[in-house]
């Protein structure tokens, strides 16, 4: 399984790798930290992720400008994206939900709530 991770805080990667490996689930998770770092590499990678996490505070563009760049290339046709935010505006659950993505997931400030969640997530997909 292959996991992207787009979150411009080196922080939030480095907690999101260790609660991944935490919840036991079998990935390679690559971070990056900006939409177009991440649109490039779909493009040029003939390795597609099962899965991207995305968060929606990012400078430049923001996780929901992303998200439906996806929605136009058709990249949630081949991978599965998380919304990965700190928010939980229930505007932006909808908004985003409606637009495609596929889950919704606030950033816990526990880091065992985090864990299991992620296994929830991956293992319910």
């Amino acid at each position: 399984m292959l996991i992207y991770l787009v979150d411009d805080d080196q922080e939030d990667q480095e907690i999101f790798d260790m609660a991944l490996y935490d919840s036991g689930v079998k990935a390679r998770l690559l971070c990056f930290s900006d939409a177009d770092s991440v649109l490039n590499q779909i493009k040029t990678s003939s390795d597609k992720p099962d899965y991207i996490f995305l968060d929606l505070n990012m400078p430049k563009i923001n996780g929901l400008e992303c998200l439906q760049m996806f929605v136009n290339d058709s990249i949630t046709a081949l991978s599965k994206v998380i919304i990965y935010s700190t928010s939980s505006n229930e505007k932006d659950i909808k908004e985003t939900m409606a637009l495609g993505a596929h889950n919704y997931l606030v950033k816990p400030v526990n880091f065992k709530v985090l864990v299991e969640s992620i296994r929830n997530l991956l293992k319910a997909n």
